[in-house]
């Protein structure tokens, strides 16, 4: 599982309610832009998804090459 960003559904027009939440401070975001996801911190507990209004935060499985 990964925790995937769809730019498309987040507006980028405000703070990232979803940023504060994550208890393994695993989001960060620049100005207003969409956040980003350090996949090295992430535990993939969905907090995130369920907090983000958009539904810009998705977690899915990684696709094999």
């Amino acid at each position: 599982m990964m925790l995937h960003v769809v730019t498309q559904n987040c507006p980028q027009d405000h703070s990232c309610p979803a940023v504060p939440v994550c208890p393994a401070g695993a989001l960060s975001q620049q100005s207003v832009e969409a956040p980003a996801v350090d996949e090295g911190k992430c535990i993939l507990c969905g907090k995130c998804v369920r907090v983000c209004p958009r539904g810009a935060l998705i977690l899915e499985e990684e696709s094999v090459s």
